[in-house]
């Protein structure tokens, strides 16, 4: 089944857009980590076990697995069961990109059918079309592309929004994202060719969604990094479809303001999201 027909069907079922950052800090000084007395791996299957009803996808971020080694990586494969057995639609933030064989084993690690293997990846589009074709080639399979466009940290405008003639840099690749996924659109009329916009962007996310019509948009920025609901909601289509919105750290880590469990407290927090998310679409729906 097409990608975005079924990453369309998970947000109708969940009636949410919210997606999950897996994303396990370090145990550093300042840094939260993993709590006693879990271990990595349960404690990232314990909180997408209790996020699951109140959001369509989970996205682990790699580097937080491959900075702890084997442990770490195992640790992954165990997420990528739990939401696989749980139903959820599972992206890998690895933003990958290299030439064309590099990228090809990336796919097949990411958008394969082993241990690692997702539903979506994201990638870095910087070494041109050749790096991100053996993703888009999965795309037969079932398997979805998030291609970074404009993205949510402080210092993207330093080469994203270096001009390019007619515009930014990143319009130039949000409108190869557009070019690249018009062959794929599925049955819901969206494509499996996404992109990333942070919403701490909100003027470059009208921009990015009138350039990508027929793409979601992966939204991070949501929570820990700034951006409010209306903000994230900004790519959205005029009927509210065609984004997802990521949190994180405001997610896995709202034990900390809080009286109860991990668990308990980040599917709090999931579940006021997700309210959140869907109180500033229905303002979109509204406007247009």
């Amino acid at each position: 089944m097409n990608f975005a027909d079924r990453l369309a069907a998970a947000i109708i079922a969940k009636n949410s857009c919210a997606v999950l950052g897996v994303d396990p800090h370090l145990d550093a000084p300042g840094s939260p980590g993993v709590p006693k007395p879990y271990t990595l791996a349960s404690f990232c299957c314990e909180l997408v076990e209790a996020c699951a009803p109140y959001v369509c996808a989970v996205k682990p971020q790699l580097a937080f697995y491959e900075a702890r080694g084997l442990d770490g990586m195992r640790a992954f494969a165990e997420v990528v069961r739990t939401a696989r057995r749980l139903g959820l639609i599972l992206i890998a933030d690895a933003k990958r990109g290299d030439i064309g064989s590099t990228s090809a084993a990336y796919a097949e690690a990411f958008l394969g059918d082993g241990d690692f293997g997702c539903d979506a990846v994201t990638v870095n589009p910087y070494q041109g079309a050749d790096s991100t074709m053996p993703f888009i080639a999965r795309i037969a399979r079932g398997r979805g592309v998030f291609v970074l466009v404009k993205t949510s940290n402080p210092s993207s405008g330093e080469f994203q929004d270096v001009s390019a003639g007619d515009g930014p840099i990143w319009q130039r690749i949000a409108a190869r994202v557009a070019g690249w996924g018009g062959d794929y659109l599925g049955d819901s009329g969206m494509s499996p060719v996404g992109a990333v916009v942070g919403a701490t962007y909100p003027d470059d996310a009208l921009s990015a969604r009138r350039l990508m019509p027929q793409a979601f948009i992966l939204v991070p920025g949501y929570g820990a990094q700034g951006a409010n609901a209306a903000d994230a909601t900004m790519a959205a289509r005029g009927d509210g479809s065609g984004i997802i919105v990521n949190a994180s750290r405001s997610l896995m880590y709202a034990y900390r303001k809080s009286k109860t469990s991990p668990p308990e407290a980040a599917a709090s927090a999931a579940s006021a999201m997700r309210d959140d998310l869907n109180a500033a679409l229905a303002r979109v729906r509204q406007a247009s």
